[in-house]
């Protein structure tokens, strides 16, 4: 099983080497896809590669879903700075439970598929045609991304996930698209004690270049993450995500959660983070905080997300389990 798991581990490396090995000249397209999913793992600055264990986890490391004990369904809005609005969806559908004594010693699935959304929308932007201060008229921008997720536990340590994903930008009459793929691997190193610690890999936005003339193309924000994440005590979960863009120096995020039960059926969360990632904006960039309450069907959380000088994003939103 170790070799079975340094093999995956080192297979993933590769794929990655080339897109994130040093810092690549130029930008990168479609950088929507960095902005993250669920007001959870906002607040803990996007710090949830190795946490992964709700539906959002989509997004951060779809290995997790093959965890997840029932359906879920969660919504998430950013408002972002000036104007800007960003929003995702994500539906999760686990399967295959294990059987005989096996089903008794865990509650856990061995199959998942999900299919999410993300979309960044710009509105009523100004268009000018010549040298003058009076707008001829508005036009509009949005880009999507369109994933379904296919996740694997073939035991209660390892997990793994694979994500298609189709995207779509447009701007005023100019489009564009592309093809981008994401991995994932999560190992529960003591899956069935009080402590639990995880270790986890992710790749994301593998895929071919995008813009919106054919003679004029970015690659992708391919990103490469390593995680772990432990649970300190009962109710205290830590998360320190190392990634790298192609477009971006080394950065590193951390993420903090406490959880307590307010009433029965009723529980309440706070949340804190640190990414290096926004350093270079200023102010109180990449620090974030959050909180949420929990309760038996569905989980309401927000995240306040500095950018600095650029301004403040709050992310908001609402997961509900079947």
């Amino acid at each position: 099983m170790t070799k079975n798991i340094a093999a995956v581990f080192l297979s993933l490396l590769l794929l990655a080497g080339p897109a994130a090995a040093a810092k690549s000249g130029g930008t990168s397209g479609a950088q929507f896809l960095k902005l993250g999913s669920g007001a959870r793992a906002g607040a803990m600055a996007d710090a949830f590669t190795a946490v992964a264990d709700d539906a959002f986890a989509a997004y951060y490391n779809p290995a997790g879903l093959a965890r997840l004990k029932g359906p879920q369904l969660g919504g998430a809005h950013s408002a972002l700075f000036q104007g800007v609005s960003y929003q995702s969806l994500a539906f999760v559908l686990p399967f295959g439970r294990a059987s005989g004594r096996e089903r008794i010693e865990t509650a856990n699935n061995r199959h998942a598929l999900g299919l999410s959304i993300y979309y960044l929308g710009v509105g009523d932007i100004e268009r000018r045609t010549g040298d003058s201060t009076l707008p001829s008229g508005t036009f509009n921008s949005a880009d999507s991304a369109y994933a379904a997720t296919y996740a694997y536990a073939p035991n209660d340590n390892l997990s793994l996930g694979f994500t298609g994903k189709y995207i779509h930008q447009s701007i005023d009459s100019y489009s564009g698209s592309a093809m981008a793929a994401d991995l994932g691997v999560l190992y529960r190193v003591n899956p069935h004690t009080e402590k639990p610690v995880n270790l986890a890999l992710s790749l994301r936005n593998l895929g071919n270049r995008i813009g919106y003339v054919s003679s004029q193309t970015d690659p992708l924000p391919t990103t490469v993450v390593v995680a772990g994440a432990a649970e300190l005590t009962k109710g205290l979960t830590v998360d320190l995500d190392l990634g790298k863009a192609r477009d971006s120096d080394l950065y590193a995020a951390f993420g903090l959660e406490g959880r307590r039960s307010l009433t029965e059926g009723v529980g309440g969360a706070l949340r804190f983070g640190y990414t290096s990632s926004r350093r270079d904006n200023g102010g109180l960039a990449g620090v974030t905080a959050g909180g949420g309450l929990n309760f038996s069907k569905a989980n309401f959380d927000f995240a306040w997300i500095p950018f600095g000088s650029l301004g403040d994003a709050f992310r908001f939103s609402l997961l509900v389990k079947f």
